[in-house]
């Protein structure tokens, strides 16, 4: 559970984020499923939003594959 940083209210997790088709915007989406994926993939950017103030927040869905990139 993500809490937000500005009002301390339990944010919205796991959205996508993706680029508009000009990629000069990118939106939070709700996640779909994906096919292959790369063999470097390290997880997705993912978003938490506060329903309450509108903060945005982003991190990386997948902590155990980048935790394990400088060994």
């Amino acid at each position: 559970m993500r809490m937000c940083i500005r009002c301390n209210t339990e944010m919205l997790e796991g959205l996508d984020i993706r680029a508009t088709m000009n990629s000069d915007k990118l939106r939070v989406t709700r996640p779909e499923t994906s096919g292959m994926l790369p063999k470097n993939y390290f997880g997705e950017l993912k978003a938490a939003v506060c329903p309450q103030c509108g903060y945005v927040e982003t991190y990386l869905s997948r902590l155990d594959k980048i935790q394990q990139y400088d060994k």
